[in-house]
């Protein structure tokens, strides 16, 4: 970018990090921006973008900044560019300038009111009394009222509202903006960009967990423990609106360690069953082909392959974002089909907060119910038997006569027993909640033994979740 025509303006202050997810991605995006045009100034840099959403995309931007000069329905396409020209050039000249401290970059710098046509969710200057000592609006400096006008070029629309990823490592929220700049300004080149960027995918959750494994596949030195949150929001009519949707650090790492060489075919060939669409309502996955196949009366069958259908809506990408946990999701997958324990100790130590003892001592059990239960008939009634559990008093119950007595029964010369008092009551029953976890874990155990050992059993579907 060409910094000698404008000086009173702090050139870091238009891509660094801010604490605002929107100034930052539309920093982020200028920073794409400047790189592909380095010979302009930051006003020319302006009439580039002010091009785009005039000429290529009809002006529609309402939103984002509703009222604006850009989209004022009485503005013909050139006195709309002129006017924004206009008021950048009055901000980058410090015209009606105040002193004081910008409310994002909290820098003591020259400061302008912000409002709904020129930054997201700030609130309308006519209503004074709702901003700090009666100000017009939210106080920004123009180097943040310059980043916010190239939000557009770094975000996406999602479901019809505007789709922005933030992380806590700067470098991965810059990899969003600066990904989606990048496809603007080729589709640009090539003629067919027709507006606002548009994500192929059907929920928040799915575009998480693509924009993970973007992340995943290509950033291997980015730190473990990012997080990630997406904000969905419009700034447009009456009733401007913001839903936040987050990736813990802990989701992201289990992400990364379920999708690494030894586990990533597991955990395909379960996450990919989980998909459903309302186009495709009776879709059904294929696991011999990786396919969903989708019966259509006027066209036959269907095939749909992961290319279109990993951007469906994911029941267990919807319960990761939810906290909610998807262990009764892994329970059913377990009855019929292998699936490495070692993620199942992974998501409940890191993401469920599970202590290692009560995992290992879970193992522990497994393997003495498999001792004491020779044959077929034997396990299959020890499950049955957990299945019906529906408390924490069930499974105490279990637990005492089907392991500590039996186990007492076969190893009395031996001084340990299998489940001491401290077991008991600090890890297998530490509180009154934790007892539907600690069961589904052990079938699930119970499950995976039984495919290393090619045994199989029939659990009857009437068999419920509690």
């Amino acid at each position: 970018m060409n910094t000698s025509t404008y000086t009173a303006i702090d050139y870091d202050w238009l891509t660094k990090p801010t604490g605002d997810p929107f100034a930052n991605a539309g920093g982020y995006a200028l920073k794409v921006f400047s790189e592909t045009f380095p010979e302009d100034d930051i006003l020319q840099l302006i009439s580039r973008a002010t091009d785009i959403y005039v000429d290529r995309w009809d002006s529609k931007l309402n939103t984002f900044f509703l009222n604006s000069k850009i989209t004022q329905p009485s503005f013909k396409p050139a006195q709309k560019k002129q006017e924004t020209l206009k008021y950048f050039k009055s901000l980058l000249n410090d015209v009606d300038a105040l002193k004081g401290f910008c409310r994002i970059s909290g820098r003591n710098a020259s400061i302008f009111p912000a409002g709904r046509d020129n930054s997201i969710l700030s609130g309308s200057g006519k209503f004074v009394n709702f901003h700090h000592n009666f100000d017009n609006g939210i106080m920004l400096s123009k180097e943040i009222l310059i980043r916010l006008f190239f939000l557009p070029l770094g975000i996406r629309l999602l479901s019809g509202k505007v789709c922005v990823i933030d992380s806590n490592n700067s470098d991965v929220a810059a990899q969003f903006a600066e990904d989606n700049c990048k496809t603007v300004l080729s589709d640009i080149a090539k003629n067919c960009s027709e507006g606002v960027l548009k994500s192929p995918s059907a929920a928040p959750s799915t575009e998480l967990f693509r924009f993970a494994d973007r992340i995943i596949k290509d950033s291997n030195e980015i730190d473990k423990d990012c997080s990630l949150t997406l904000y969905l929001f419009t700034n447009f009519g009456a009733k401007p609106e913001l839903d936040i949707y987050t990736l813990p650090f802990e989701g992201m790492r289990f992400y990364r360690f379920a999708n690494s060489a030894k586990y990533k075919d597991d955990w395909h060939s379960f996450i990919a069953t989980k998909y459903f669409s309302y186009d495709y309502k009776k879709a059904e996955y294929k696991n011999t082909t990786g396919k969903y196949l989708f019966a259509d009366k006027k066209n036959g069958n269907q095939e749909i392959d992961e290319d279109q259908f990993k951007y469906w809506k994911n029941s267990v990408y919807e319960k990761f974002i939810n906290g909610v946990s998807i262990l009764p999701e892994i329970l059913k997958w377990s009855k019929e089909n292998k699936f490495n324990f070692d993620i199942v100790k992974f998501y409940e130590i890191k993401v469920r907060k599970m202590k290692k003892e009560t995992i290992n001592k879970i193992e522990q059990m497994a393997d003495f119910i498999f001792e004491a239960n020779t044959d077929k008939f034997s396990i299959n009634k020890a499950i049955k038997k957990l299945y019906a559990v529906d408390s924490s008093y069930d499974l105490r119950r279990f637990v005492l006569k089907d392991i500590v007595a039996k186990y007492y029964e076969k190893h009395a010369e031996e001084e340990q027993a299998i489940i001491t008092v401290n077991d008991y009551t600090n890890y297998l029953f530490p509180d009154t909640d934790s007892w539907k976890e600690t069961r589904d874990v052990l079938i699930i155990a119970l499950f995976q033994k039984l495919h290393e050992k090619n045994m199989q059993i029939d659990i009857e579907e009437e068999q419920q979740e509690n």
